[in-house]
């Protein structure tokens, strides 16, 4: 049903539980011995697929020995999310009035753990704010976007699959400008 809920929020301009139960193929009986509303099933989606998200940044993260390794194993990992969920992506992706989104801020923190490790190790830091860490994170969100938009109008294949390797390396060499 999450799954579910996911498309029906993506496919319409006002989802309802009918069309959730209709893509799950389930009763609205079912529906409600799990969630409350809509929106409660939305939240649920959204929870599960930044959960999937964290555990592929920290496995890249925990996978890798240097920053720079880190920051091309991330930037993987946060598209191969990207194309392996790009409904339940696109949930994540939603700002509202946040600078970044949860998957954003989620990108972010795994950023700044990397330029921690980084500084610790006495590579000296020319800004310690985190107005760099928001725009890696920043462009990795419009990445994302794209993506999802390109999935949208293409069946996949071989172009789509060049698309993500060139974004990968362009948001690793964003992140290796802006964080050294």
């Amino acid at each position: 049903m999450l799954v579910a809920t996911a498309h029906a929020v993506a496919r319409e301009a006002e989802p309802t539980i009918g069309s959730v139960v209709k893509i799950a193929g389930v009763s609205r009986n079912t529906f409600y011995e799990y969630f409350d509303d809509l929106e409660h099933a939305r939240a649920a989606a959204a929870q599960r697929a930044e959960h999937q998200l964290l555990e592929l940044l920290r496995g890249a993260e925990a996978a890798t020995r240097t920053p720079v390794e880190r920051w091309r194993a991330l930037s993987r990992a946060w598209l191969q999310w990207v194309n392996a969920m790009p409904v339940e992506a696109a949930l994540c992706l939603e700002r509202g009035r946040q600078a970044l989104s949860t998957a954003g801020r989620a990108l972010e923190a795994a950023f700044a753990r990397s330029r921690a490790t980084l500084i610790a190790s006495g590579v000296r830091a020319e800004l310690e704010d985190g107005l760099r860490l928001t725009a890696v994170a920043a462009a990795g969100e419009a990445l994302a976007c794209g993506t999802i938009a390109a999935q949208a109008s293409e069946a996949g294949g071989i172009r789509l699959e060049r698309e993500r390797e060139r974004q990968e390396r362009a948001l690793a060499d964003l992140a290796a400008r802006l964080l050294r």
